[in-house]
């Protein structure tokens, strides 16, 4: 114990320290530090949220801690849910030493099971690429030979020979990243997952105690409600985690809560607001309109056309199925075959057809005519034999749901190459495409090639989007949420945003409730 705790204990205070060391001015990483000084002088820490930052994946290789802290120091974790940038992390803390106990809704544990383990595949696949690449680099440069000196004498020669060969050494001497961990990593780190139910007051350690409320975004998705202290000493801090939209495929609406201390609330949509449409009658619109493009049969090769469905797999699959079964069931499209093309989707479907305590009425009556995640011709693909013969010339139109959800690797990239030459398909993208993703570059494409999987395709099949599929509240959902509050709370802390978002959000929530906002720059620290 440091000699401030011991004085601090004896003068029989306490103190609750936060720090923020991720998602504070960027819209990932989410990492929230807590340090809580009991009046005996013992010190409790633990984090909430311990997620991969995307933005710059250089952060993730740092430190991420406070100066002075191991990942051995901390004693548990609380998750708010599954998406990488909330949970991606915790391997590596993992590997560091962690092994304190992570407390999670059950859904959210399952899906951090198939989650995890892609994680950190996809990590040591990455650094086999940087690998290679650097493999290369040393080649290229161990073959590049000095241009021959005119005139030269023996001992200028021999200079240049020796100053060659130590550059060459210099420039083959560059570190490459290992990966951040391994697929054995995250399968270890799983075992530190406990399940902790919507609606029950549960103690995490010593004077502190949570609660998960629903928050819509994702199954299994919860809003914390945190107390820490005892008496009238307590603070209660209120962590949104990521809100979600009302009345979504499947999951019941976030639930507002009453009353806190300090509020951190995301701001991932604090400048924008969803098209406001029936979603129901856009996709209806979209399929109708692709299925007439799709009979109108090109060329013998490719018969008729097919419907490409780039989703994420972990929740937007679930919702796209779930909308196209109801509008097939109304009548209002054709029943046409749809493929699930996605092992992690399939697992995914699994997960959300095993928790139907989180969904809501219309998705409880259409389970009870059965599965809402299929369709009359359904099917999914587990084997990679199954997925290539979806571009063999089709009898009739089909639907196919693949991922990634930006088309930036899985088993759509194959489907893409094959048929975005093809006037008779269409490609409709379910959700917002990030700058630099191919799903962006499509969306802004005009006709030419583009390189997919290090191929050029010509593109002449219809590309659609449509931004209803978000799991994220705009900045009226958010605002909504806050006005759940019946009394202003200390302090709101704004995180999960990009610089725009968060200075907008920031003023409306001002202008809206008169409270005092606060955006948090990374590793910023406060005591609350």
């Amino acid at each position: 114990m440091s000699q401030t705790q011991k004085r601090r204990g004896r003068s029989g205070s306490s103190r609750l320290r936060l720090h923020f060391l991720g998602a504070a001015g960027t819209v990932t990483g989410s990492l929230h530090f807590f340090e809580y000084t009991t009046e005996e002088g013992e010190v409790i820490r633990f984090f909430v949220d311990v997620g991969l930052a995307q933005e710059d994946e250089s952060i993730n290789y740092q430190n991420r801690l406070p100066s002075g802290i191991k990942a051995s120091d901390l004693q548990f974790g609380i998750i708010t849910h599954a998406h990488n940038d909330h949970t991606g992390f915790l391997p590596k803390l993992y590997k560091d030493g962690f092994r304190g106990p992570v407390y999670a809704t059950p859904p959210t544990c399952d899906l951090m099971e198939i989650l995890l383990p892609d994680s950190g595949f996809l990590q040591e696949e990455e650094a086999a690429k940087r690998l290679a690449r650097e493999l290369r680099r040393q080649q290229s440069v161990r073959q590049t030979k000095p241009a021959k000196a005119k005139q030269t004498s023996a001992k200028q020669k021999r200079n240049a020979k020796q100053q060659s060969s130590a550059k060459v050494k210099k420039e083959a001497a560059r570190p490459v990243l290992p990966a951040l961990y391994t697929q054995q990593d995250a399968v270890q780190s799983l075992k530190l997952l406990k399940a902790v139910p919507f609606d029950q007051r549960f103690q995490a350690h010593k004077h502190v105690f949570f609660e998960y409320k629903r928050a819509s975004h994702l199954l299994g998705a919860a809003i914390i409600v945190l107390d820490v202290g005892v008496g009238n000493k307590a603070r209660r801090i209120v962590i949104s985690g990521d809100i979600g939209r009302p009345d979504m495929p499947v999951l019941k609406d976030a639930v507002r809560i009453k009353r806190a201390d300090y509020i951190l609330c995301e701001a991932t949509y604090g400048d924008r607001l969803h098209p406001k449409r029936d979603r129901l009658e856009a996709l209806a619109e979209y399929v109708n309109e692709a299925h007439e493009r799709a009979v109108q049969k090109a060329h013998a090769k490719h018969g008729h056309g097919m419907i490409l469905i780039p989703a994420f797999a972990v929740g937007r699959v679930q919702s796209v199925l779930f909308d196209l079964r109801q509008l097939m069931a109304s009548g209002r499209i054709a029943e046409l075959p749809v493929f699930v093309d996605s092992p992690m989707a399939i697992k995914a479907n699994k997960v959300y057809r095993s928790h139907t305590g989180e969904y809501n009425p219309k998705a409880e009556a259409a389970r009870k005519k059965g599965d809402p995640f299929t369709t009359p011709k359904f099917a999914e693909l587990g084997e990679a034999a199954q997925s290539k013969k979806l571009d063999e010339p089709s009898k009739e139109p089909i639907i196919v749901i693949s991922s990634s959800g930006m088309a930036s690797g899985g088993r759509v990239i194959q489907h893409l190459k094959s048929r975005l030459p093809g006037t008779q398909n269409t490609v409709l993208f379910a959700g917002f495409q990030s700058d630099g993703t191919l799903g962006r570059q499509l969306m802004a494409n005009k006709g030419e090639e583009i390189n997919v999987g290090g191929q050029d395709v010509r593109v002449r099949a219809k590309i659609a989007h449509m931004e209803d599929y978000s799991g994220h509240g705009d900045y009226v959902d958010l605002l909504n949420w806050l006005s759940g509050f019946t009394s202003a709370p200390k302090k709101v802390f704004l995180v999960h945003g990009d610089a725009s978002s968060l200075a907008a959000f920031k003023g409306r929530v001002e202008q809206k409730f008169k409270w005092n906002v606060h955006v948090p720059h990374y590793r910023e620290y406060v005591d609350l």
